[in-house]
């Protein structure tokens, strides 16, 4: 049985299941008691917990991706770490793989694919816009929904066996079908190695097949790096030609031929969506010899040995979802190969033009020729018109802010401009119900008339009403009102002649109050009869040892724990109730908190504010005393005003933070800083994050005309009162310098010549 099953994580995560098997990580079913539902958690692998930078790493990032807030990303919602292991809490999907579903359904149309693939880049495009990289797309990390909504999964955690070079799983391998050529090869990788895998996902969902696919993981990567794939119209002919340029485009050996960022490949999308025969005219810097667009030639099916064409006559209905995708070729794939045997070569008119004469060959070429030559003047007359058209017809406007605003009122105002679509069920949130509360197109982006835009909406505040749970045992009131949707629930112990200890004596607000979820409730439990209570002695300051002494002798039953705190070793510096006050012997037991003599650490909350045109990925250090304990690494800060992380001390301490840039290795130091860590707090001593980017060459400069605004024409002599411009002489009446200063032009001309000159600038004028 596996260990994890029944362990209760953070005292509030009861695992219950395990439901998957990662290379890093498992993951299981769990129950959260303290918000009452079902959850997935991830638990790291034992070789991962041994690697101190990869669990600082693994602690930034997950604080980083747990910001993420999209309806297509599984939400992180706890981080946790002990002693024995580290995991990772996150929302619980109840549906399927995009891997599963592929293998269920094989290859998808158009229509169903365009659907999930927007949901995806939507995903990565939040993502990427707050510099987080996802590095292992694929099917595996897609979730889906019964009604086609999806979700990604494991956003920036493949970063750090990347990074690390920790040893890859037989299950970490498999991704190499999905990662780009600059991953396969080790090389940086930012968002474009993201819109890669997607044109990987789109080839694979379009076809029925991975573009590069052998037994050998190794032989994968080499093939991502340096093969080209079989064009996915000579695979499907089916594919509509602008389908097929997108995925060539998102799958160009060079990061910078693809797609720059995930809006602009859903903008592709759904002008395809609109109008599935639109041609982009794309060329591809991977696919030289050949053009998106053109007819797909027949499939070439390579010779096969003859057991193997034995095999596939025999097999006359054959499902393919007998077969394992990752060990056999699907059968979908056996069929096609049969029906190409039993198609007509397209090759057979070969024959016929080669047997024919001379003429009648070069007037068959002549003709073909012509009808070449005029399908090019048709489009180039047709591209020339339509730019026409579109530049004295532009229909781009930005795109408005909708959020805060009604959606049906959205919908008026913006009426023939937008389509405004809402997405997803309504979520509860502090503006009132059918309020705009997301929109997937940022205000201010350049989009055009009719362009789609998808909205989440409001529900309104989320309320309930507080139940009867007087006369009920703490426990089960709380269980109660958890269930009603109530968290913040705090209890307070009051003596009761009348109410036996432990059960509730009352509730605050009164039961059959209706409020808001969020909102406070307090429940009054008896301590029973003041008479049955002691009062209970001090042992704060007093040595281990002693302290028991004293408390047991009071008739007190004792639980000695020890934490880290900068009191002395083994004295104690808390007790679970505090001295002097009347607690029943017989019915609570008394915790002492003694110290190790190790101060305790805190994490403190720390924002760094990025000046105009900061740009470029960097690192920042930080330092304690001049020790370098903490590092956040790989940053993208394009584009921001701020970027916050924590960080890890105890006491009081000066820090010191430094930016590197990960491209020249150059760094800087922004400020130093004094923390409180046991207040969980800083203040800044002196900051120069401009001055710290601008020596790490990590500010754009400016952008100037100068260089496009001419030199002004020179003033005239101040000795010629020169009259006004309008009355200006001519333009060589008042440069005689020039005319001076070539007198062979000026004295060599017959009379002719001069005349004939005047008549050629007249003509030009």
């Amino acid at each position: 049985m596996d260990k994890n099953i029944g362990v209760m994580l953070d005292g509030r995560y009861e695992i219950k299941k395990r439901i998957g098997v990662g290379g890093m990580a498992d993951v299981y079913r769990a129950y959260d008691r303290s918000e009452g539902r079902d959850v997935a958690v991830k638990i790291l692998k034992n070789e991962y917990t041994k690697n101190d930078e990869f669990l600082q790493r693994f602690k930034n990032e997950s604080k980083a991706v747990s910001m993420l807030s999209h309806p297509n990303i599984v939400k992180v919602l706890d981080v946790g770490y002990n002693e024995e292991m580290r995991f990772i809490v996150m929302e619980y999907i109840d549906g399927i793989t995009l891997k599963d579903y592929i293998e269920t359904k094989g290859r998808l149309d158009w229509s169903e694919t365009s659907h999930l693939v927007i949901q995806l880049l939507r995903a990565l495009g939040h993502a990427h816009d707050r510099g987080i990289i996802h590095r292992d797309v694929k099917p595996q990390n897609i979730m889906m929904f019964e009604d086609g909504t999806i979700k990604v999964m494991d956003f920036g955690i493949a970063k750090f066996t990347y990074q690390l070079g920790i040893t890859a799983t037989a299950q970490t391998i498999g991704s190499v079908h999905y990662i780009s050529p600059e991953q396969a090869s080790g090389k940086m990788t930012d968002g474009a190695s993201d819109i890669y895998s997607v044109g990987i996902i789109l080839y694979e969902i379009l076809t029925g097949r991975k573009p590069f696919d052998t037994e050998n993981p190794l032989t994968v990567a080499l093939m991502q790096m340096n093969d080209i794939p079989a064009r996915p119209r000579s695979i499907n002919p089916d594919i509509p030609v602008g389908v097929e340029e997108i995925i060539l485009k998102a799958m160009e050996k060079n990061p910078s031929d693809r797609y720059h960022t995930a809006r602009e490949m859903i903008n592709d999308i759904e002008l395809l969506r609109n109008n599935p025969d639109h041609v982009f005219g794309y060329k591809f810097s991977s696919f030289p010899e050949e053009t998106a667009g053109e007819e797909p030639e027949e499939v070439k099916i390579h010779p096969e040995p003859e057991s193997v064409k034995e095999q596939d006559e025999e097999k006359e209905e054959v499902n393919y979802l007998d077969y394992d995708p990752d060990e056999a070729t699907p059968n979908y794939f056996i069929d096609s190969r049969r029906r190409e045997r039993e198609k007509k070569p397209v090759v057979s008119d070969i024959p016929e033009i080669e047997t024919v004469g001379g003429n009648r060959l070069v007037t068959r070429l002549a003709t073909i020729g012509t009808v070449v030559a005029m399908i090019v003047v048709v489009a180039v007359i047709s591209g020339f018109v339509s730019k026409i058209i579109h530049k004295n017809n532009s229909s781009t406007f930005p795109m408005p802010s909708l959020l805060q605003y009604n959606y049906d009122d959205m919908v008026k105002k913006y009426s023939g401009e937008l389509v405004i679509t809402i997405e997803g069920e309504p979520v509860y949130s502090e503006y009132v119900a059918d309020t705009i509360v997301y929109q997937s197109i940022d205000a201010g982006t350049e989009i055009e008339k009719g362009t789609e835009v998808f909205v989440n909406i409001s529900n309104g505040k989320n309320t309930s009403v507080i139940p009867e749970v007087d006369g009920l045992s703490a426990l089960e009131a709380v269980n109660i009102l958890n269930a009603a949707g109530f968290k913040k629930v705090s209890q307070t112990e009051i003596f009761n002649d009348i109410v036996e200890y432990g059960k509730v004596i009352r509730i605050s607000p009164v039961a059959g109050t209706e409020m808001e979820v969020t909102g406070k409730v307090t429940i009054y439990v008896s301590k029973g009869k003041q008479s049955d209570s002691k009062i209970l002695p001090n042992v704060v300051g007093k040595k281990k040892d002693e302290a028991v002494r004293i408390l047991q002798e009071a008739g007190y039953t004792v639980e000695v724990q020890e934490k880290d705190n900068k009191a002395p070793e083994g004295e104690v510096f808390e007790q679970n109730f505090p001295g002097d006050t009347l607690v029943n012997p017989a019915e609570e037991k008394i915790i002492i908190y003694v110290s190790t003599g190790k101060p305790p650490t805190a994490d403190v909350p720390f924002t760094l504010t990025f000046p105009e045109r900061a740009y470029g990925v960097v690192t920042f250090k930080v330092y304690i005393d001049e020790k370098l304990v903490q590092m956040v690494e790989d940053i993208n800060i394009e584009g921001f005003t701020e970027y916050s992380f924590d960080i890890t001390g105890s006491e009081k301490q000066n820090v010191k933070v430094e930016v590197m840039s990960i491209v020249t290795g150059d760094a800087a130091v922004i400020g130093h800083y004094k923390f409180d860590f046991e207040e969980k707090k800083y203040e800044v001593i002196n900051e120069n994050m401009k001055g710290a980017l601008e020596a790490i060459k990590a500010i754009k400069p400016e952008e100037t005309t100068q260089a496009a605004t001419p030199a002004p024409t020179p003033a005239p002599p101040p000795v010629t009162q020169a009259p006004p411009v309008t009355q200006a002489p001519p333009v060589h009446t008042q440069a005689p310098p020039v005319e001076t200063e070539a007198p062979p032009v000026e004295t060599e001309p017959e009379p002719p010549v001069t005349e004939a000159a005047s008549e050629s600038d007249s003509a030009a004028e």
